[in-house]
């Protein structure tokens, strides 16, 4: 009978784990739940879009409401704001155990036992017990071990450097956010200026070109000059709509930088004068900004920081521990003395196989360490050259902007000679078309190649380090992050860089910066 309730019970626990162990499998999500998770995402980008104040928008506040507005800042932010909570955690390790207990005890019948005794096997006492079938127990005990709080300490202290990694992380996403919006900045001024000539440009092409068509279908021109005429007219038609989609794709880049809703009308406002920055010659202080100032050699460092502190933490696991303890004791048990007891202790443990597993830990940290420091050396070689590099595409972007300027002054001037000898009758249609085209082409060449100078200045900083505005600085300020964007590039643009001096200070001030001109600095006034 035993044996059947023992073989009834197992079948139930065994049904019982094989009905969890399928409640544990996941199953896809559904259709219908994918599109109720898309239908609240849109819904929650839409709802978060920040309109313009005005339709007018400069580069300086471009870049602050990328800051200010773009999810890739909220999501490193978040990335900070999680590190900090879990040093928070981490601090909380190195307090002492304090810990509650209460306990509820009943049995059918009395815990009663008998003596033997040891010599003569013989029943020295009769059952008894001291324990009542029913009573309750409640208790805190406190304990506080040394060695719990050195590791504690050092995990505490690796938890900071992480959280000092997420800043240098944030720094390097607003520095890529602010170059890839400087380029995309002027590309979309570029559409702003270009765009409303091509659509008419458009139209005239495939007017002339259905002209063509209709004179080929009634044999006017030989058959050959015709469709000669027609594939130069497509060849332009698909220029003109590879290059009116190039522009369009730059608008629509923008507006989602900024973070507002696509098909917002916006005025790009910054001129586009020539830069006015010299090409920078003192490469070697742009060497030393860069190994001081990039984030991705500032996080190595911090790296090599965390590992170090396994070394420390293993050491004192390799040490004696020694604790303290204590309680408070409670029992309902009536049947006892005393049922109210208190009690301390000092406890001393040592762990003889961390002597043999502590040498190769450290063996392991100090391995990271090297191997960390190797890293940060091919990594300063590799943004050295990354720095040179980017230094010389400045230059022949300056150099390629010049030349696209005389260009484009020649393509216009052709554009309006095309223009007066059309009117005059001494060129056809397809003939000012085609000068205007090559006008257009130049021009857009023009935008673009000063594009893509911002973009090269941009990039020249970005590969220095160099912060347009501090990690810590405040975003949601729009106003006072513009102003300090507008300084930021203007510094830029006048070839100043910051003080090496006050570079520890840099994520709590505007670094103080001087002018660079042929090797020599200048205090800016």
């Amino acid at each position: 009978m035993k044996l059947k309730s023992v073989l009834q019970g197992s079948v139930a626990i065994v049904s019982l784990m094989s009905l969890a162990a399928c409640g544990i499998r996941p199953h896809p999500m559904t259709m219908d739940e994918n599109v109720a998770r898309a239908m609240q995402d849109k819904g929650t980008i839409e709802h978060h879009y920040v309109p313009l104040r005005t339709a007018q928008l400069s580069l300086e506040e471009a870049i602050a409401r990328t800051l200010a507005y773009n999810y890739q800042m909220e999501v490193s932010k978040l990335e900070i704001t999680q590190q900090e909570k879990q040093l928070d955690v981490a601090l909380t390790n190195m307090l002492p155990q304090l810990a509650a207990d209460a306990g509820y005890t009943t049995r059918n019948n009395y815990n009663a036992a008998e003596s033997i005794d040891d010599i003569s096997r013989e029943r020295s006492l009769v059952s008894s017990y001291s324990e009542q079938k029913t009573h309750t127990t409640q208790d805190i005990q406190f304990s506080w071990d040394l060695t719990d709080i050195g590791v504690s300490y050092f995990q505490a202290r690796q938890q900071g450097y992480r959280a000092l990694i997420a800043v240098e992380r944030r720094r390097r996403a607003i520095n890529t956010l602010v170059r890839n919006t400087a380029e995309v900045y002027w590309r979309a001024r570029a559409a702003q200026i270009i765009l409303p000539k091509i659509d008419p440009m458009i139209t005239d092409a495939r007017a002339m070109l259905q002209n063509s068509k209709r004179a080929s279908d009634m044999h006017l021109q030989n058959p050959l000059i015709l469709l000669d005429y027609q594939q130069n007219v497509m060849q332009l038609l698909r220029q003109l709509y590879q290059m009116r989609n190039d522009l369009m794709s730059a608008q629509i880049q923008l507006r989602s930088l900024i973070n507002v809703a696509p098909g917002t009308p916006i005025s790009l406002t910054t001129s586009d004068d020539e830069l006015t920055a010299a090409p920078i010659s003192n490469m070697a202080k742009l060497e030393d900004i860069a190994l001081v100032m990039r984030p991705e050699l500032r996080e190595e460092s911090y790296q090599q920081k965390i590992s170090r502190q396994d070394i420390y933490a293993q050491i004192v696991r390799m040490s004696p521990g020694i604790g303290a303890l204590g309680g408070e004791n409670f029992d309902s048990n009536k049947l006892l003395t005393n049922n109210v007891w208190g009690q301390v202790g000092v406890r001393a443990t040592f762990n003889l196989m961390n002597l043999i597993r502590g040498p190769r830990v450290i063996a392991v940290a100090k391995s990271a360490i090297e191997a960390s420091k190797a890293r940060r050396l091919a990594l300063s070689i590799s943004l050295i050259a990354e720095t040179n590099l980017s230094a010389q595409m400045y230059q022949n972007s300056l150099d390629m902007l010049a030349s696209a300027k005389q260009t484009d002054d020649i393509g216009r001037q052709m554009e309006t000679v095309a223009q007066h000898a059309t009117q005059a009758g001494a060129q056809s249609g397809a003939d000012m078309i085609r000068h205007q085209m090559a006008g257009l082409v130049a021009q857009v060449d023009y935008a673009r190649t000063l594009a893509q100078t911002h973009g090269a200045l941009a990039n020249l900083y970005n590969s220095v380090g160099l912060d347009i505005v501090p990690a810590n600085a405040d975003l949601t300020n729009i106003d006072r992050l513009t102003a300090q964007v507008k300084q930021s590039i203007q510094a830029w643009k006048n070839g100043q860089l910051p003080d090496m001096a006050i570079q520890s200070a840099q994520n709590n001030t505007a670094p103080v910066t001087g002018n660079v001109e042929n090797g020599k600095e200048k205090r800016s006034g």
